[in-house]
């Protein structure tokens, strides 16, 4: 009975291991992914070159804003 339960128990592990591997996406081989973080700094310094654009566009229009 107690051989029985360490099978189960053995199996039971398996299989929640299988799925959280497969829900972080552990399994994706190809290793083009971007991290969130990355996905994150590119935005921010997209946002940042606009902004710098921006303000020379009005600064330029604007007499003495320098």
């Amino acid at each position: 009975m107690r051989g029985a339960l360490f099978i189960g128990l053995a199996i039971v592990l398996l299989i929640v291991g299988i799925l959280v591997t497969k829900n972080m996406g552990v399994d994706n081989s190809s290793g083009d992914t971007k991290t969130q973080a990355k996905q994150y700094t590119e935005r921010a310094e997209s946002a940042a070159d606009k902004a710098r654009d921006r303000i020379k566009d009005i600064s330029g229009k604007l007499p003495g804003s320098e």
